[in-house]
């Protein structure tokens, strides 16, 4: 079993190829958090309105990463080989102090996937899906 790294950083990103794509900076170490939301085509609707948005609680947000144990997800998640032409691509890569763990896939995700992202939701206020 692993000893408990501490995390400094985490960065997180899902882009959709026909559709909107985000990232996530959180800051472990200093408590902070930007987000960039993006849309890949002109006919999809306006920006999230972050005006009426509420923000979660950073250290409720770093209990919910810790139990996740993200730092043991696979390097890589895919369904298939081969190219895959549309569909959606994620990326997590996570600093200590020790090491870097990165993970990605498209169209496959870890099992905490839903947990994972409902936690980046509620702490940043904005969908990440």
């Amino acid at each position: 079993m692993r000893v408990k790294e501490t995390i400094s950083s985490l960065i997180a990103g899902i882009d959709g190829y026909s559709g909107i794509s985000y990232k996530v900076h959180v800051d472990f170490l200093r408590n902070t958090f930007t987000v960039f939301e993006w849309r890949n085509k002109d006919y999809i609707l306006p920006f999230t309105n972050l005006g009426n948005k509420r923000f979660g609680d950073m250290e409720e947000f770093k209990r919910e990463i810790y139990s996740l144990n993200i730092l043991e997800w696979e390097t890589s998640y895919r369904k298939e080989k081969g190219i895959i032409l549309d569909g959606k691509y994620w990326s997590i890569r996570v600093s200590t102090k020790q090491k870097v763990y990165e993970s990605e896939g498209i169209e496959c995700f870890p099992p905490d996937w839903k947990r994972f992202c409902d936690s980046i939701e509620k702490l940043t206020g904005i969908p990440f899906r």
